[in-house]
């Protein structure tokens, strides 16, 4: 059965396995994809994908979804986690949008899709994420969905809710 979380301009459809290997061999997975997709950490996502599932420990709904835009059913992103909560409770996220689509509100709504889930999940703790310090929009992003600075380093920002 398909896992698909949806918001209203948007499918957020979680990538099997399956569709990870179509993604990697370079095969649209059911919906086209726009211009720019696959990014490189699409690529990274569904490689993680793949290796989870070979390794007897599939991400199941804690992996990465391809954002579909629904008016056109055009795949514009990649939003997701990297792997189910960890021994405390934490899950890490991320989001990516094709250039073409950005500054729309996509990447708001689909991370705001993606924390009202997790926040529904028993056992988790807190939802992490990062950016760099080199992309204010990510940063914006991530204060936006309700996400609070709680560290740095020499090139990134972590961010938690």
């Amino acid at each position: 059965m398909e896992t698909v979380l949806s918001t209203p301009r948007l499918d957020l459809v979680l990538l099997e396995p399956e569709e990870a290997r179509l993604v990697i061999a370079g095969s649209e997975n059911g919906h086209p994809w726009g211009d720019g997709y696959p990014m490189g950490s699409t690529l990274l996502s569904a490689e993680l994908t793949l290796a989870a599932a070979a390794g007897g420990r599939p991400l199941g709904a804690f992996g990465s979804y391809q954002i579909i835009r629904r008016e056109d059913d055009e795949v514009i992103g990649d939003a997701g986690f990297v792997g189910p909560p960890d021994e405390t409770g934490a899950v890490t996220v991320g989001c990516a949008i094709i250039e073409s689509a950005r500054g729309q509100g996509y990447a708001t709504e689909a991370m705001e899709a993606l924390l009202a889930w997790a926040a529904t999940q028993s056992g988790l703790t807190c939802v992490l994420a990062e950016a760099t310090k080199a992309n204010p929009a990510a940063q914006r992003l991530l204060e936006k969905v309700g996400m609070y600075p709680v560290g740095e380093d020499d090139q990134l920002l972590y961010y938690m809710r």
